[in-house]
């Protein structure tokens, strides 16, 4: 980078990269706040009245959890640091053509129990097939590479959330100053990317366009209200009660991809969370909440991806979701019958991919003739 971000909460600084696709880098952090954290009695008795809503509200608790990989490096620490300090780090990692400048990139936001190393498939798929896009894929906050153990499986502040993204989105604009940006939120980070785009002025987007993965736009319909709202009163109530996955899941396996069920490929994860908060829970039913909201006030493109067989999400959900895109604003939804909620791990991640490519070429299209007729004299048009 050429320059650094603006010092403050979510502020992110780097460690210099190297320039091999694929590898790991590191951010830094600074003016954190620590979180503590406890496992009480309360959170196992209300999880025993809220049952499948848990399972539901945590359908990002139970996304993106991909195969195994090394978590990230964090160069800048010899072990993870304690909470407020202000070297911490985060990791992110790039796959960039080393031929080639891209003037696509797209910046990937993971879902829950995930890691930036879930756009693997992608990045690479990328680097062979449209080396003109480059991706890079930061770690989450409060998720499982958290350089702040206490802070892993909570989230404090959900607009920390969108911070950190508006802050390594112009490291990334820094770097490459002519392309275009787009955002690629994976279930939960789709949340994350649809939220922080609410947050933003209306004239001035912080990326060109947005790619929506599996996001969990509706509560099923089978989770009555009230267990809603006990989920909300109780995040309020208990914030940093902490509850275990496998009693989230109340038993429930859920089919991730072809191959894949969520308990058994978790517990193989090194970056996997053991427990959450409850005020993350709540974060989580709140966005999901307010996605149609989120909908209503986008005014970027936007592709959204779904699988059909999708546990926590219909196929006339994600279209009632779509449906809420203001007139004018370009939209492409697609959906696999087939697939299931990891579509970059998916038995049809080729086609996937192809589709991602061919919706990233229209951008490029769209750029050429906005830049086209901007050439052109007014007198003569």
């Amino acid at each position: 980078m050429r320059a650094a971000p603006p010092r403050g909460p979510g502020a992110i600084s780097h460690a210099a990269p190297h320039d091999r696709p694929g590898v790991a880098f590191c951010l830094n952090l600074g003016d954190f706040a620590g979180v503590p954290h406890f496992v009480s009695e309360y959170s196992r008795r209300l999880t025993a009245r809220l049952g499948g809503l848990l399972a539901c509200a945590l359908a990002l608790s139970l996304a993106a959890c991909g195969p195994q990989y090394t978590t990230v490096s964090r160069v800048n620490a010899s072990h993870p640091v304690v909470a407020g300090d202000k070297s911490e780090t985060f990791g992110y990692r790039k796959w960039i053509s080393n031929t080639s400048e891209p003037d696509i990139i797209i910046i990937g936001i993971h879902g829950f129990c995930g890691a930036s190393i879930d756009y693997a498939n992608l990045g690479n798929h990328l680097l062979a097939h449209q080396p003109g896009t480059g991706l890079y894929a930061y770690e989450v906050r409060g998720q499982g590479s958290d350089p702040i153990l206490a802070r892993r499986g909570d989230i404090g502040d959900p607009k920390d959330w969108y911070r950190d993204l508006f802050a390594f989105t112009q490291l990334v604009r820094e770097r490459h100053p002519d392309a275009k940006i787009v955002w690629f939120g994976e279930s939960m980070g789709g949340l994350i990317a649809a939220h922080a785009l609410r947050e933003s002025p209306m004239t001035d987007m912080p990326c060109d366009a947005l790619v929506l993965s599996s996001p969990v736009v509706r509560f099923r319909d089978d989770i009555p209200a009230w267990k809603i709202r006990l989920l909300e009163v109780a995040s309020e109530t208990f914030p940093l009660a902490r509850i275990s996955l496998d009693t989230l899941s109340g038993g429930t396996d859920v089919q991730m991809t072809q191959s894949s069920k969520h308990s058994s490929q978790a517990k193989k994860n090194s970056y996997n969370i053991q427990q959450y908060t409850l005020r993350l829970l709540g974060t989580l039913g709140r966005h999901i909440e307010s996605m149609n909201d989120c909908a209503a006030n986008l005014r970027v493109p936007v592709l959204v991806l779904h699988g059909g067989r999708d546990y926590f999400n219909s196929d006339s959900d994600v279209r009632g979701f779509m449906a809420h895109v203001a007139p004018g604003v370009a939209k492409t939804y697609r959906n696999y019958p087939n697939a299931y909620h990891l579509l970059m791990y998916d038995a049809q991640q080729d086609k996937i991919f192809r589709d991602i490519e061919s919706w990233l070429n229209g951008l490029r299209r769209d750029r050429f003739w906005k830049k086209l007729f901007h050439k052109i004299p007014k007198d003569f048009a």
